[in-house]
């Protein structure tokens, strides 16, 4: 393509060779612009004139050949036999003669047998057929070759030849003498090859790929080949492979052009490909150890040759490649420059980072505190792998044994963002390091809680007491304390109460620590003392039972949090400012603030925050009622953290699923979940509660009482125990007072209602509602409604959905029992309305065994269209129709007329062409609120 003209030149010599004259052609042109294949064509035009065509390939592996070029030329199987016999002598005379002495003086030395011996058989040959001398790459060629070929060029006015001579162009326009030479001939003609014009690149692939392919992918190929002919044929080949840039075909061939280049322009692709798209001159010049004007010679010519664009590489894969052929030896040392140049330069430290880790050396000092501080900055912001990559480089490299185990505390800290139980090994290691007093206080805390959750409690124990005794005998012993120790009794105050809300068997006794103040006396900066502070002061609320101020602190905490910053203890803090919300009744708070936090990050944080996120909303969607969305989440927490990784706190998750499955009706996966081996530490932690109660229905589901009925006891032993008896963590009197009833101990059950009931704290609303609706049971049947009615106007009110519905179930058949059966179908209906919701199957067979579901999923499109046509009046009034409130109730409710409600609902059935209130769509009932 585009080479015609240059080939014209060739073709008009071959059909009128002048008997008494030769002529060179000079072809010079960028790495890939196809010189070589130019060649060819060459070839191919003098062997259809039937001309004799003489090759010869230089490289610069045979530059010290002495006549190596030559040899090639004229010991051609091209020559007539005879001529071979008569020249293949001198060749080997001449190459024998060269090697004691230099190149200029052997051909001087030799110029006789060169001119007479070896030129003027083939000139004489040429008088009688055309020779065409091909040679490619002559700025590879031997000195001695180029020397001997001044005197054939010389003396072409005699001499009937056309030779072809190919060269590298150089992006400064100076050349070598022997180019120069060349040009002061008349017999020599210098002719350029440039790039491909876009037209011609368009054409070339319209002929290889198609024409609609050439209109799709023309623009693209042309700005990733820059109209090199070698890239282009690359970009096409990969394209008829499979669509995609290859490194095995673009990157080759860009890496073939590098190699076929200068030895300087190679180094400063190199360097490219190291440090970046972005570097300076000057900045790869400090690289490959370089001038700035030999740089940016290298950069010219390789921009000339398509390779670059701007100063950077055309595709990443270019980048890519050039870096996997770059040998290890000349990686490290470029690596290593880089980071030496970034650090004095001041530049970011994950910059230089980078290259330290890259290069897996760290030879001076400051390189391992660079490391150390871009650990830092990429566990705040969430990087774990690329924060395990700079602390295993510095872990390799530190000598003092403070700061080695400083970095072993960092490596477990970022192993537990990604899986908790493959940091075990450090976790261990560190407890030595606790004995030897080397490591820092505030780590030994965090190595505390992490042994716990990974059910290492006696390791976790033996270091606690060590941080008590040690926090006793400072200001005993009037000695002032290290740098970093914790504040006495602040911090590991907070971290006491911690351990009585959540690990209780292992807290110490709570010392009158500092007065606990509101969030707004909490340190501005949401470090290491901020979340410790909000842990406290969360747990205080807990287990003293102080809701506002619990729930006070879980506002400012959840809304402190980032999740694109990360931080040790943060993640406890979260898990328990969202689990006090759900404790203390405020699940629509609570599953607010879950959405607001997944609205705030950017990117997906790493697996243990998604875990705990997944673990906290699946527990708020099963108090909800949402069953199949708490299995969702719950299922979700469990891929993102395994089990094992869960540890102690995996009582949360399972006792979520477990839980849900078994409201569902799925009990064969909740008899999965049971099965499951867990530790028996969980037991010694809030967790654990969780995972009793759900197995405690469980097997109330499997008709297996007894079980149930000890679980739930359980519960209330540890809680008694423990000092922890709040009914929004499990409500187990109620649950197990169920489990007496149907052991026919009315007695017990009762006891425990009335015990429930005389609870103090007004956030217990929901374990009221459970108590009032058992105690239901006890009371006469003209009580029963009044009971149950309470009930079921807490728990709507709270958003418990599942609780409603079997609140609703049980004022149902009170009202059927007082002989009012169309109220009471009504309010079952009502029951079952909100009970399929939820999916709770098993309680929808109990309440209307020949119900069918909703529509199918093929009318969900036009449904949801549907529901959107709807004004908010009609929202709203058509969501209450769907939890089973009558026409009078919703009139009551939003202060409006029946006849008004009836009007509305008449529209809401044309709107959705359904016929009554028993087909309008479930999905309403999120608008409840």
């Amino acid at each position: 393509m585009e080479r015609e003209e240059q080939l014209a030149r060739v073709r008009a010599w071959l059909a009128f060779p002048q008997p008494a004259a030769g002529q060179v052609i000079l072809l010079e042109g960028t790495v890939g612009a196809g010189k070589t294949e130019f060649l060819r064509e060459v070839a191919q035009c003098a062997q259809a004139a039937e001309a004799i065509v003489l090759n010869a390939v230089c490289s610069s592996e045979e530059r010290d050949l002495p006549f190596g070029a030559l040899s090639q030329l004229f010991d051609s199987p091209a020559l007539p036999v005879e001529l071979r016999r008569r020249i293949s002598p001198v060749l080997r005379g001449l190459m024998g003669s060269t090697r004691a002495e230099s190149m200029h003086k052997a051909v001087e030395r030799n110029r006789a047998e060169i001119l007479y011996d070896l030129f003027l058989p083939v000139t004489e040959l040429a008088a009688t057929t055309p020779v065409v001398v091909c040679l490619d790459d002559i700025d590879h060629m031997d000195v001695a070759s180029q020397q001997s070929l001044l005197y054939l060029v010389r003396r072409l006015s005699s001499a009937p030849l056309l030779m072809v001579l190919t060269e590298l162009a150089e992006s400064s326009g100076t050349h070598s003498p022997f180019h120069a030479e060349l040009l002061r001939h008349a017999s020599v003609v210098s002719v350029r090859l440039a790039p491909l014009s876009p037209q011609a690149v368009r054409t070339l692939m319209g002929r290889r790929l198609g024409a609609g392919a050439a209109r799709e992918l023309s623009d693209a190929f042309l700005a990733y080949s820059g109209g090199n002919p070698r890239l282009l044929g690359a970009l096409i080949h990969d394209e008829r492979l499979g669509g995609e840039v290859r490194q095995q075909g673009y990157g080759r061939a860009l890496l073939n052009c590098l190699h076929r280049s200068q030895p300087d322009i190679l180094r400063v692709a190199r360097a490219m490909a190291v440090y970046g798209d972005e570097a300076s001159s000057e900045e790869l010049g400090v690289l490959v150890d370089a001038d700035t004007g030999t740089v940016e010679r290298a950069l010219r010519t390789m921009t000339e040759a398509g390779l670059l664009r701007d100063g950077q590489f055309r595709h990443v894969v270019a980048a890519r490649t050039v870096l996997d052929d770059l040998p290890a030896a000349d990686r490290v040392q470029l690596h290593l420059r880089a980071a030496r140049l970034l650090y004095n330069q001041g530049a970011a430290v994950a910059d230089a980072a980078h290259h330290l880790a890259e290069a897996g050396q760290v030879p001076e000092p400051w390189a391992l505190r660079v490391l150390l501080e871009a650990s830092s900055e990429a566990l705040l912001h969430g990087a774990v792998q690329r924060a395990l990559r700079y602390l295993n480089s510095a872990q390799g490299a530190c000598t003092n044994e403070r700061d080695r185990w400083a970095i072993r505390a960092r490596l477990a800290q970022a192993e537990w963002q990604l899986n908790p139980a493959a940091s075990l090994r450090h976790l261990i290691a560190l407890t030595e390091a606790v004995r030897s007093d080397q490591l820092d206080p505030h780590e030994t805390m965090l190595l505390v809680r992490q042994l716990l959750w990974l059910h290492r409690t006696q390791e976790a124990a033996d270091i606690l007491a060590l941080l008590r005794k040690r926090a006793a005998r400072l200001p005993s012993a009037g000695i002032a304390p290290p740098p970093g120790t914790p504040k006495q009794p602040a911090e590991l105050h907070d971290m006491e109460v911690w351990l009585a809300c959540t690990y209780p068997p292992l807290a110490g006794r709570v010392q009158s620590g500092p007065v606990t103040t509101g969030p707004e006396g909490a340190p501005a900066t949401r470090g290491r003392a901020f979340w410790l502070q909000s842990i406290g002061a969360l747990s205080g609320g807990l287990v003293r039972r102080r809701s506002g101020e619990m729930q006070e602190w879980a506002s400012h905490v959840l809304g402190q949090l980032d999740l694109n910053h990360n931080a040790p203890w943060a993640e406890e803090a979260t898990l328990l400012a969202l689990m006090s919300l759900v404790y203390s009744g405020r699940l629509s708070d609570a599953a607010h603030r879950c959405r607001s936090l997944d609205e705030r990050r950017n990117g997906r944080p790493s697996p243990m925050w998604q875990g705990i996120l997944d673990a906290a909303e699946a527990e708020i969607r099963l108090r909800q009622g949402d069953l199949r969305e708490a299995v969702k989440r719950g299922v979700s927490a469990l891929e993102h953290v395994s089990v094992q990784g869960w540890g102690t706190a995996a009582g949360l998750p399972l006792g979520t699923l477990i839980l849900a499955h078994t409201r569902m009706g799925e009990l064969d996966e909740a008899t999965a979940l049971v099965t499951r081996g867990i530790p028996d530490e969980m037991f010694q932690s809030r967790y654990g509660l969780h995972y009793l109660y759900a197995r405690g229905h469980y097997y109330l589901a499997m008709n297996r009482t007894r079980a149930a009925l000890g679980d739930f006891l359980s519960c209330g032993e540890l809680m008694g125990k423990w000092g922890m008896d709040l009914p929004g963590i499990v409500p187990w009197r109620t649950s197990a007072a169920e489990a007496w009833l149907l052991q026919g101990n009315r007695d017990q059950a009762k006891r425990l209602v009335k015990d429930q009931l005389a609870l103090p704290g007004p956030e217990d609303t929901v374990s009221r509602a459970l108590a009032l609706r058992l105690m239901a049971v006890f009371s006469s049947p003209g009580q029963r409604p009044r009971l149950l009615s309470e009930a079921a106007d807490t728990l709507e009110a709270d958003g418990c959905a599942y609780e409603l519905a079997r609140t609703l179930s049980d004022l149902g058949r009170a009202h059927h029992a007082l002989g009012k059966h169309r109220r009471a179908r009504v309010i079952i209906r009502r029951a079952w309305r909100v009970a399929h919701l939820c999916h709770a199957e098993p309680l929808c067979r109990e309440l209307l065994p020949d119900t069918s579901g909703d529509a199918g999923p093929a009318q969900d499109e036009e449904r949801a269209t549907a529901v959107a046509s709807l004004t908010n009046s009609e929202r709203r009034i058509a969501s209450m129709a769907v939890m089973g409130y009558t026409n009078r109730e919703i009139a009551e409710k939003l202060f409006i007329t029946p006849s008004t409600v009836e009007q509305h609902l008449t529209r809401v059935y044309r709107k959705l062409s359904v016929k009554n209130r028993q087909s309008l769509p479930g999905c309403l009932r999120s608008e409840s609120g």
